[in-house]
């Protein structure tokens, strides 16, 4: 063979394997029991199923990694896990790739779910939980009788962050589920949701920054009175942590697959994303942690068993009184409600 015909298949050789190497694909999730749960129902085999290899990263604020990543112009992320107000909020900051609905099935959500930037999959409740050996079998009944702390003494735990804990607070003023974004936009709403949590922040022992601790403090008995997410407290209680929680009154969100903008491989992860979210991988999520599938398909053929739709936050009968994360009030008034939540937070 002369020395022009090696060049040329060596050329041709290299041609043919920069397509696989353009499969990498990196996703950030936040670790922890639901970032294992995750990858082993949803992207694991989807990337088998592509033939793709993915890397991934672990991020307790998503959000922070995400602005920092684009701002810096560093992309190294190709998927990100957030929430969908953090997604609403991301997408409005310009940190996001439009959903290329051309490769993700756009019948895949129910009405109403519909994202431009970041596909929702999976909802969750944010809950009262509680240790069953410090505060037995009679728990807090309401969001007013958690903030009683005569009645309810015990040590508690919140989320270091506004997201929830500011309708939560509301509610526990006895603010109506329905009334509680109104009530949030009227003059000196905000600042009543802050001042209540202001009023129990000497009960609070520990501010909770990952979801992952706040089932370990759940299920160590390190706080008597948790507010964590749904598929956190059922982890806690699964694992053999004398711990319990109540979907009544819980705050329902979702969360949500994006792309970063300037992502590396943009083609390569809407295929993945696609991959993830079929049906019967999102039922399969709820066999790792009780967050329920927003493809409604995911509801049809028993793709999920009985006892596992009563630990569903959208489940018939466990979204009574709760209150619907409105992502686009967060949108508008998000960082107005952060700061004000981490000036209260530092007096």
């Amino acid at each position: 063979m002369n020395n022009y015909l090696k060049m040329t298949v060596a050329l041709a050789a290299l041609v043919v394997a920069v397509p696989a190497l353009a499969q990498d694909v990196t996703i950030t999730t936040a670790g922890g029991d639901y970032g294992k749960a995750i990858k082993t129902a949803m992207w694991e085999p989807a990337a088998a199923e592509l033939g793709f290899t993915v890397r991934e990263e672990t991020q307790s604020d998503g959000l922070a990694a995400l602005k920092m990543q684009v701002s810096s112009g560093a992309v190294t992320t190709d998927i990100i896990h957030l929430g969908s107000p953090e997604g609403a909020q991301a997408a409005e900051l310009g940190l996001l790739e439009p959903l290329d609905y051309g490769v993700i099935d756009p019948k895949s959500l129910p009405a109403g779910a519909e994202s431009k930037f970041c596909y929702p999959f999976d909802s969750y409740g944010t809950v009262m939980a509680w240790n069953t050996k410090s505060v037995g079998s009679k728990p807090p009944a309401n969001w007013a009788e958690f903030w009683d702390t005569g009645k309810f003494p015990g040590k508690r735990a919140l989320r270091s962050n506004a997201q929830d804990l500011i309708e939560i607070a509301l509610l526990s003023k006895g603010v109506k589920p329905e009334d509680v974004y109104k009530e949030l936009s009227a003059p000196g709403g905000l600042e009543a949701a802050i001042a209540r949590i202001q009023e129990l922040k000497p009960a609070i022992s520990v501010w909770w920054t990952s979801g992952a601790q706040s089932a370990q403090l759940l299920k160590d008995g390190e706080a008597d009175l948790v507010v964590t997410w749904n598929g956190r407290a059922e982890s806690a209680r699964a694992d053999g942590g004398t711990a319990d929680y109540s979907f009544k009154g819980s705050v329902i969100g979702t969360d949500c697959l994006a792309v970063p903008k300037g992502a590396p491989n943009k083609a390569a992860a809407m295929k993945l994303i696609s991959a993830m979210t079929k049906p019967e991988r999102e039922a399969k999520l709820t066999d790792f942690i009780a967050y329920g599938p927003v493809n409604p398909k995911a509801y049809e053929g028993n793709l999920i068993a009985a006892d596992k739709l009563k630990l569903l936050a959208t489940a018939p009968g466990n979204s009574d009184g709760a209150v619907f994360s409105n992502a686009e009030w967060w949108v508008k008034n998000g960082e107005k409600a952060q700061r004000a939540f981490d000036e209260m937070m530092s007096h």
